[in-house]
């Protein structure tokens, strides 16, 4: 019976490595090699530099493209969101594009 454990906790282990191993190749080769340091970052902190009129499109914070839907929320508790404003922007990575869910402005940095 111990031998039994430890054959399928050892296979188990196997097992998942593979299918890390083999997702990552299926990536790669479809060209969809994902930069994971973009994909786990959902959310962060920059100034304004470019937005559009009437603020859905592209935004451009601290040099990043953000892509603002009409969907997406925007709370302006501590300022007009404007060039030049600090804010806070969630979402998530579709590919190479950063599609925000939320930008909060904050207060200036001092």
């Amino acid at each position: 019976m111990k031998t039994l454990s430890t054959v399928l906790a050892v296979g188990l282990v196997i097992a998942l490595t593979a299918g890390t191993v083999f997702s990552s190749e299926y990536e790669k080769r479809e060209g969809r090699e994902s930069q994971r340091s973009e994909t786990t970052k959902t959310k962060f902190y920059g100034t304004v530099a470019k937005m559009p009129d009437g603020g859905t499109g592209t935004w451009v914070v601290d040099g990043k493209e953000i892509q603002v839907a009409k969907d997406t929320v925007i709370e302006e508790e501590h300022g007009k969101a404007a060039v030049g404003a600090y804010v806070e922007v969630k979402g998530s990575y579709d590919g190479k594009t950063f599609k925000a869910r939320k930008i909060e402005v904050k207060r200036a940095k001092k």
